[in-house]
């Protein structure tokens, strides 16, 4: 507050000590000018009386005389008070409506109305650098879990489109440069309800600056950065950010699964786009892509991804580049766009099997994937969109598979700050064989009636489920099978797919494994529909109906069973 209160007096010096002045010089003129009473006697205006009449003479048109009429002397001398005044004001005013115009001075207030919003936050909250098409969508997320966001970004026009957004929780916002480690202090990093910053700005290297000034700023708060280049990431990584993301390496293993092993590309597709769902074909999530010829248009970071993680025993990569000599394209490669027909048909489009439209230019892929349906309308067609407002017209265009690299970094975001389990559970769900993969996705399809599922985390401690803390207190054994299904409670069934215990995980674990304090159980359930974990998790007299089969509806005869139980 003292810096606005300073940059206010240093702006406005100059029109404060004009107005003093005028008003000092007005009311010691009036004080000395001699005045004529009723009764003919010469008397002289107090200082009092000259600063009362001076002030209103100063701020109005219409005054009276006093306390008695005056000379023609003083008269005079108002008259020239008045012009004074008027002009000492006129000067004033101006000056100070150039204040509240100024950049500096609008820049330290909205300074502070966001620190004092910041000490206000009394919820868990997420710094957000960066309001790109990914901030958006990552703050769009949180606001849906009821997270509050703290966005700071250098660009003003971008965050003054967030009064457009319909959410849920009204983002905090701080115009500011991302990498000033001030701003992150004013932001709340060290604040108690701060929960991590996420840096996804478009520039790998200021995403990495961010995540160096956090980590020594604060090193128990969790950095999420965004990383296309494998240096910057490794950098990263050196500091200690907790979790990097590149939506090419990303994108490029969820393809290598839809050719090696589709059940698991489809767990995949599941769990970690809750939040916003991809855009792919059904026959593509069941059948996979096929194997054989496949065009590259484009060998940049998302071209390199795919050739990294594709198997050369089954798949046979043609690479189309501008300068595929620069750009370290494998030999044989063909040199062009792609986008003009004697290009593909060079390249083999007319046999190839899936057509990659991987080039930065949004206009160029659909002009890539038009012409190759073309030449080949069996071709499946997998498209990079760069700008997530043209996503819409790659859906027009029937492209099979959209990769949009701002939602795959927003869903890898938000599944680990939400769902951290679901995160290790697909880690360890690589090492399941294909045919408990098989039997996993049937089990899924059955509980959900082929609707896509959603997740849930059971913590057993006495803040999440207090009921089932205190059950095995009183040392009673309570099993995951007694938590995720039950006959007499019809449509609240779940599959546990992990359990989280002192550190060890157990992928898809027995029903009939017995629950302990600290636990940690990952649950997947039907759409809109209350598990019965949670509905066991803070009601005690539940549990003892459910797993007890205390059936007794008078509370002293159900409390006197629980006696003989235990």
């Amino acid at each position: 507050m003292s810096d606005i209160f300073f940059l206010v007096l240093r702006r406005l010096r100059t029109p404060l000590i004009l107005l003093i002045s005028v008003y000092a010089i007005a009311s010691l003129g009036m004080t000395l000018i001699p005045g004529v009473d009723p009764n003919g006697d010469v008397w002289h205006m107090s200082f009092f009386h000259a600063f009362y009449f001076v002030s209103f003479m100063g701020t109005t048109i219409g005054f009276g005389e006093i306390p008695y009429a005056f000379t023609d002397a003083q008269r005079a001398w108002v008259l020239v008070c008045i012009y004074t005044s008027v002009i000492s004001w006129l000067y004033g005013i101006g000056n100070m409506l150039r204040l509240l115009q100024d950049e500096t001075f609008r820049s330290a207030v909205a300074q502070r109305a966001f620190e004092l919003s910041i000490k206000r936050i009394d919820l868990p909250f997420y710094i957000i650098c960066g309001y790109g098409e990914t901030g958006q969508l990552i703050t769009r997320g949180l606001s849906e879990l009821n997270i509050q966001t703290v966005i700071i970004d250098i660009n003003s026009e971008r965050l003054r489109t967030i009064e457009l957004e319909d959410l849920t929780i009204q983002p905090i916002v701080l115009v500011g440069d991302i990498t000033e480690p001030n701003n992150l202090v004013s932001a709340g990093i060290n604040h108690p309800c701060c929960r991590g910053v996420i840096a996804v700005t478009q520039e790998d290297h200021t995403n990495l600056q961010i995540s160096v000034a956090s980590k020594l700023v604060n090193p128990n708060i969790p950095v999420i950065c965004r990383s296309e280049i494998q240096d910057e990431a490794d950098n990263m990584a050196s500091f200690g950010t907790d979790a990097i993301i590149n939506p090419y390496l990303i994108f490029g293993r969820r393809l290598s699964l839809l050719t090696q092993n589709p059940a698991l590309h489809r767990i995949h597709n599941w769990f970690i786009n809750q939040h916003s769902a991809e855009h792919i074909h059904k026959r593509i999530t069941h059948q996979g892509l096929p194997s054989g010829n496949w065009v590259i248009c484009g060998y940049g970071r998302f071209g390199k991804a795919i050739e990294h993680y594709s198997d050369p025993e089954h798949i046979n990569i043609t690479v189309v580049d501008v300068d595929p000599e620069s750009s370290g394209a494998p030999k044989g490669s063909v040199k062009g766009r792609g986008t003009e027909a004697k290009t593909l048909i060079d390249a083999g489009i007319e046999s190839a099997s899936v057509i990659v439209a991987a080039s930065d230019d949004d206009a160029n892929n659909l002009s890539i994937l038009i012409t190759a349906k073309q030449l080949n309308s069996k071709v499946v067609t997998i498209g990079r969109v760069s700008r997530e407002a043209n996503h819409q017209l790659f859906v027009h265009a029937n492209c099979d598979y959209i990769m949009r690299r701002s939602q795959v970094v927003a869903n890898e975001a938000l599944t680990t700050i939400s769902r951290p389990l679901v995160t290790k559970f697909l880690q360890y769900s690589n090492s399941l064989s294909p045919s408990a993969t098989e039997e996993l996705i049937a089990e899924i399809c059955r509980l959900t009636n082929n609707n896509d599922p959603v997740t849930w985390r059971l913590v057993v401690d006495k803040k999440s489920a207090p009921a089932l803390v205190r059950f095995i207190d009183n040392e009673r054994s309570l099993t995951i099978s007694d938590i995720s299904s039950n006959k007499k409670v019809p449509r609240t069934k779940g599959i546990p797919l992990l359990l989280l215990r002192g550190g060890m995980s157990h992928l898809l674990p027995d029903p009939s494994m017995p629950l302990k304090l600290g636990d940690e159980v990952l649950l997947c359930g039907r759409r809109n529909q209350t598990l019965l974990a949670q509905k066991l998790r803070d009601n005690i007299e539940l549990v003892d109906s459910l797993v007890n089969e205390n059936q007794h509806h008078i509370p002293l005869l159900r409390w006197l069973k629980r006696r003989r139980n235990h």
